[in-house]
C-alpha cells in the first residue's frame, strides 16, 4: 500500500467504509479499514452491480404482476 503522492494510483492507500453511511449507518472507526484504491473501487463497483441487478429483478416481478389477470 502507497501512502505517497500523487493518490488515486491503484496501489494508493484509502478508507474503506465497511457500513455504508448512505444507507443508515453511523461512521465510526470500527467500520473502516485501509485498501488499496483498486480494491476499494473494485468492492463498490460490485456493490452497485448487485443493487443495480436486484432493482431490475424487482422490476420484472412488479411488472409480471401487473400483467397477470386477477382471479
Amino acid at each position: 500500500m502507497d501512502f505517497d503522492e500523487p493518490h488515486g494510483r491503484p496501489e494508493s492507500a484509502t478508507i474503506e467504509h465497511l457500513n455504508d453511511s448512505t444507507l443508515g449507518s453511523v461512521r465510526k472507526q470500527q467500520h473502516r479499514r485501509l485498501a488499496h484504491a483498486a480494491c476499494n473501487q473494485a468492492r463498490n463497483e460490485f456493490r452497485l452491480q448487485a443493487e443495480r441487478g436486484f432493482a431490475k429483478w424487482i422490476a420484472e416481478r412488479v411488472i409480471r404482476a401487473q400483467e397477470s389477470p386477477a382471479p
